[in-house]
């Protein structure tokens, strides 16, 4: 999927905001590799329904109440863009070169699910698991080549059990113990 097309898709779908509430609304990338459509449920448009989904049909985030663009580069293109459902906030974030550079799931204002940050190449750079803002599973660092430079686990936020270091190849080359 392109990501100049799907900004650009969201930005568009900013404006949506001007449709008629009682009809639903359907815009689609040129090359048909994004497509947005509202929906209101009424004459209230902060009732609508917002769906991304790929050339495939599948959706490319969850459906959303509204999306808000909250940081914009130098071209115009959205940099930060959050999409909100209920009390949980999908957020993302992307280079200048439309390729994203984190994203990840609030609940109540909290840190939920899988985050994921990226460099600027498309690698990524970090994975975590969050649970009620707390780290909580297995932790990922990786060097800009792919390898890994360290891996462990997080419990409640605490780092525990056998945390592993490599070198820029990848090679293992030592292990920190931390308790349960």
């Amino acid at each position: 999927m392109n990501k100049k097309h799907t900004l650009t898709l969201f930005t568009a779908a900013l404006l949506l905001a001007a449709c008629n509430p009682t009809h639903t609304r359907t815009y689609s990338a040129d090359d048909g590799s994004v497509t947005a459509t509202c929906r209101w449920q009424g004459d209230d448009s902060t009732a609508a329904q917002w769906q991304f989904t790929g050339k495939d049909g599948k959706p490319l985030v969850q459906p959303c109440d509204s999306i808000a663009v909250s940081e914009r580069g130098l071209d115009g293109h959205p940099m930060t863009v959050t999409f909100f459902q209920g009390n949980r906030q999908q957020w993302r974030q992307y280079y200048s070169t439309m390729l994203p550079r984190a994203e990840g799931t609030l609940v109540d204002g909290q840190r939920e699910g899988r985050w994921v940050f990226y460099f600027a190449n498309g690698n990524i750079q970090c994975e975590s698991s969050y649970h009620q803002g707390r780290e909580n599973g297995t932790y990922r660092v990786l060097r800009e080549n792919g390898a890994p430079y360290y891996i462990g686990r997080y419990r409640d936020g605490q780092r525990t059990g056998t945390w592993e270091i490599y070198d820029e190849q990848g090679n293992l080359i030592g292990k920190q113990e931390y308790g349960d």
